[in-house]
């Protein structure tokens, strides 16, 4: 063993015995899909179930707990976790104040009605995640206000969670702000500027074939009183409370850090609606001695995210052991064979980062893991560091709207329910609606098979990067 490298985290049976948790987790979670249980609080359930099995598996188990330990312990899951709480927060705030039924109301006076709103949905989501780089700033920011005041509307409810969530995606693959964007970059060895400019094409050819099926399949529903009695007496005084997430946006397009641009707006956010009178400042905390019991905006507002909280702080204990385990070794032993040409190599990358995707459902974690790899498999072939970091990126965004158990559709789920709405779907029904995530990934593919949009080093070009490569390994 080199010194100073980590020794590999061992288990029986070998990387089949790493597998087997995650292949636990995700027959347990499918299972609860299908037979239409799929809420993020009984996920819990097999994902400790896979983390037990993983001590199970290891060699050394205390190796394999300080692993998952660190894997929960991570800044990535730290800042998620505050994010979402935050998130909840203000979320109850404008279920509070009425915003959604001063939006319903406007809704109605203009005609907007049907499937021209999860059209609208996606659009603004578009705009929204481009400018400000986050998908899951984009689903907290405009999740809890657009779904219910849609589905009143009368569009159809799992084609909202996916128009919201695929216009998060769409800007998280093409904005330069973007982690995944610059993750994809600089792995390969180029500039920003460079992956975007060229991967623009496939995303707005995904998006106007999205556009359209939003269209077709956005509406279904029906404006009447029994479709908006969730909502209660329809007012245009909440209008005011617009504020809140028209701040969240300008802070976050502003580069603001995505924790301080909600804790900002939230306080905020409450000074505006006592003022305005659409809430005591009484409701911010009750506390219930008679019962035990504490509620109020802020504990609600928490509540309604804590049970996506805990499965996220679980599953990325679960997916460090990936890494600690040598999944990416495996990886790059077993594909060597299986690059021999630009098409069958870019066919390899993406098929190794749709499994990893769906192991991990983390993009940025994905493309940072998987970019050396990529990188080292198509510069054997002579393809440009652009078109290898659009292939990573764009799957990637694909992959995280078409998983069921990913972080972007289960939030989007969450609003959902916490909205009042009846909800009589699960969130693998939602899946068929994430049209641009089909739509790219289909774009993607073809791109690949066919060798649309390919460009290759020049032979110079090739030395050179040759030349940086074994500098990098020597390393």
């Amino acid at each position: 063993m080199e010194e100073g490298k980590e020794k590999r985290l061992e288990f029986r049976l070998g990387l089949f015995g790493l597998f087997l948790p995650f292949a636990l987790l995700f027959i347990g979670i499918m299972w609860l899909a299908l037979s239409g249980k799929a809420l993020p609080m009984a996920f819990w359930v097999p994902t400790l179930g896979a983390l037990l099995l993983a001590l199970i598996m290891a060699k050394d188990t205390r190796k394999c707990a300080e692993a998952i330990i660190q894997g929960m312990a991570s800044e990535m899951v730290a800042i998620m976790l505050m994010a979402w709480f935050l998130a909840g927060i203000i979320a109850q705030l404008l279920k509070t104040t009425g915003l959604i039924e001063g939006l319903v109301w406007a809704g109605i006076a203009v005609g907007v009605k049907g499937a021209f709103f999860p059209l609208i949905t996606f659009i603004v989501g578009c705009l929204v995640s481009t400018a400000t780089g986050t998908a899951i700033g984009s689903i907290i920011a405009l999740g809890p206000v657009l779904f219910p005041v849609g589905v009143a509307l009368g569009a159809n409810p799992q084609a909202m969670i996916g128009a919201i969530v695929c216009g998060a995606y769409f800007g998280d693959n093409i904005a330069p702000v973007s982690d995944t964007t610059i993750a994809s970059a600089y792995t390969q060895g180029t500039e920003v500027a460079n992956v975007v400019r060229s991967r623009l094409k496939y995303a707005f050819i995904a998006a106007g074939a999205a556009a359209i099926l939003f269209v077709i399949f956005g509406g279904g529903g029906t404006v009447s009183a029994d479709n908006m009695s969730f909502l209660g007496d329809l007012s245009p005084k909440g209008l005011i409370m617009l504020i809140v997430p028209a701040l969240l946006i300008f802070l976050m397009f502003r580069g603001v850090h995505l924790v301080v641009a909600l804790m900002a707006t939230g306080a905020i956010g409450i000074v505006i609606a006592i003022i305005a009178g659409l809430m005591p400042a009484s409701s911010i905390l009750i506390i219930d001695m008679n019962s035990f019991s504490v509620g109020g905006l802020i504990v609600d507002g928490i509540n309604g995210l804590i049970d996506i909280a805990v499965f996220a702080f679980l599953l990325m204990g679960l997916v460090s052991l990936l890494e600690k385990g040598g999944f990416l070794d495996l990886i790059i032993e077993k594909t060597k064979k299986l690059a021999g040409t630009p098409r069958s190599a870019e066919l390899t990358v993406v098929v190794i980062t749709i499994i990893t995707n769906i192991l991990t459902v983390a993009s940025t974690i994905v493309i940072v893991m998987l970019g050396p790899l990529a990188r080292k498999m198509l510069h054997k072939q002579k393809i440009a560091a652009d078109r290898r970091g659009n292939v990573l990126d764009a799957v990637s965004a694909a992959v995280m709207c078409l998983v069921p158990f990913a972080f972007g559709p289960l939030l989007a789920y969450m609003f959902a329910g916490g909205s009042d709405y009846e909800i009589t779907f699960s969130v693998l029904s939602t899946i068929p609606y994430m049209f641009h995530g089909w739509t790219l990934l289909v774009v993607m593919l073809i791109a690949v098979i066919t060798g649309w949009g390919r460009n290759m080093m020049t032979d110079e070009e090739w030395k050179e990067e040759t030349k940086e490569l074994e500098r990098l390994e020597k390393l």
